[in-house]
């Protein structure tokens, strides 16, 4: 797959992953009255795994040399490591500044796109090394 349409690809899977985020996150805060920041985590952990199997089979199919588990266990670990930093962000955000819940979320996923792409493309799906010229 080009790097363009790969880019594209996960895009596409993070935007779709965003709406069962909020979903959850809706639902937790609006109406279990969960704090909004366990709401955020328990949210992202469902994205997660909504992202992971739509990045697995659709945007790296073609690089999935590691077996399953150890993809996921990288994939998770790159989303709570991201959520880590997100968490003090949309903190700051909700707190200090005022901004609504779910659409400080928002923001802290979009900001993080580019380095949970560049992370993914890089280390959990790497491409095969090219064969030695003999």
């Amino acid at each position: 797959m080009k790097p363009f349409l790969r880019l594209a690809g996960f895009g596409a899977v993070g935007a779709s992953g965003v709406l069962p985020n909020l979903a959850v996150m809706w639902l937790l805060v609006d109406h279990w009255h969960l704090h909004y920041l366990p709401a955020a985590v328990a949210a992202t952990e469902v994205a997660i795994c909504w992202n992971f199997v739509l990045v697995d089979f659709v945007v790296f199919r073609d690089r999935r040399g590691r077996h399953w588990a150890g993809r996921l266990a990288r994939f998770v670990a790159l989303n709570n490591l991201d959520l880590a930093v997100r968490l003090p962000l949309l903190a700051l955000l909700v707190s200090w500044a005022g901004v609504d819940e779910l659409a400080a979320n928002l923001v802290t996923l979009v900001l993080a796109f580019a380095l949970r792409f560049a992370v993914t493309n890089r280390f959990i799906y790497r491409p095969a090394p090219l064969p030695e010229s003999a």
